[in-house]
């Protein structure tokens, strides 16, 4: 977790901004190559990945 937090652009939350996402996570593919998780109030996450037809993805 230190590492994770030492990292730029990280950020942690407290206790209070975890309430308030209480289920503002969506994860989707962005392209077919690009899958993101958007948490809301702090924007969006992507990654490489793979997405399949039904929605599915798997991270490279």
């Amino acid at each position: 977790m230190k590492k994770i937090s030492n990292l730029k652009g990280i950020k942690v939350l407290t206790k209070e901004h975890q309430k308030e996402i209480n289920g503002g996570i969506r994860f989707y593919c962005k392209t077919s190559t690009k899958c993101c998780t958007y948490i809301q109030g702090f924007g969006e996450l992507c990654e490489p990945c793979y997405c399949d037809d039904n929605g599915g993805y798997i991270l490279l």
